[in-house]
C-alpha cells in the first residue's frame, strides 16, 4: 500500500514520516528514544506521539540498516540507550531532502483529501491558504523574491485588519 507519508530511498525502500523525523532529529544531536518521543510531543502539542511499541522497533530497524548507531550512557544509577545518526543515515536524509518538491506535492495531495473530507467544515480562508501553498510550491526560484514580497504584504495587511477589531 502506498502512503502519502512514505518517502522513497535510493535503495528503493520507503521510509515513513516517523523514520524521516528520527533521522532529522538525530541530525541535530544524539538522543534517547524517550527524548525523541518528548520532542515529537512538544512539536505537535501532544496531538501525535508515537507509542514506544512503534518507535523502539523502528530505532532498532534503522540501527540494523546502519543508518543510526547506539551506545549505552549511564547517568547516576540509570543506564539509557542513546542514538546517533550514522553517515549513511545522514546521506539518506540529504537525498530525501533533495527531493523536497516531490514531498510538497504529496502534502498538496494530502490537503486535497482533508479538504474533500472536511471541506464544508473548513473555514474558507483555510482552503485559500491550502491553495496559496500549492501555488507557492510551483514558484520558480527566480520568482521567489517577488512571491515573498506579495506574501509579506498580505501578512502585514492581515495583521492590520486583525488589530483593528
Amino acid at each position: 500500500m502506498t502512503s502519502l507519508f512514505a518517502y522513497p530511498t535510493k535503495s528503493g525502500r520507503t521510509r515513513s514520516l516517523l523514520a524521516l523525523y528520527v533521522l532529522h532529529s538525530l541530525d541535530k544531536g544524539e538522543k534517547s528514544g524517550y527524548d525523541i518521543l518528548r520532542e515529537i510531543g512538544t512539536l505537535t502539542d501532544g496531538s501525535w506521539v508515537p507509542s514506544k511499541g512503534t518507535l523502539y522497533p523502528l530505532l532498532h530497524q534503522l540501527e540494523t540498516e546502519g543508518l543510526i548507531a547506539s551506545f549505552q550512557e549511564t547517568r547516576g544509577a540509570r543506564a539509557r540507550t542513546v542514538f546517533t545518526l550514522a553517515r549513511p543515515g545522514r546521506e539518506t536524509l540529504r537525498r530525501i531532502r533533495a527531493h523536497s518538491g516531490e514531498h510538497h506535492k504529496k502534502m498538496a495531495q494530502y490537503r486535497q483529501v482533508i479538504t474533500a473530507i472536511f471541506g464544508e467544515h473548513i473555514r474558507p480562508e483555510t482552503s485559500l491558504l491550502f491553495e496559496i501553498k500549492t501555488l507557492l510550491d510551483g514558484v520558480p526560484r527566480e520568482k521567489e523574491p517577488e512571491a515573498m514580497k506579495i506574501l509579506r504584504r498580505c501578512r502585514d495587511n492581515l495583521k492590520k485588519s486583525v488589530n483593528r477589531t
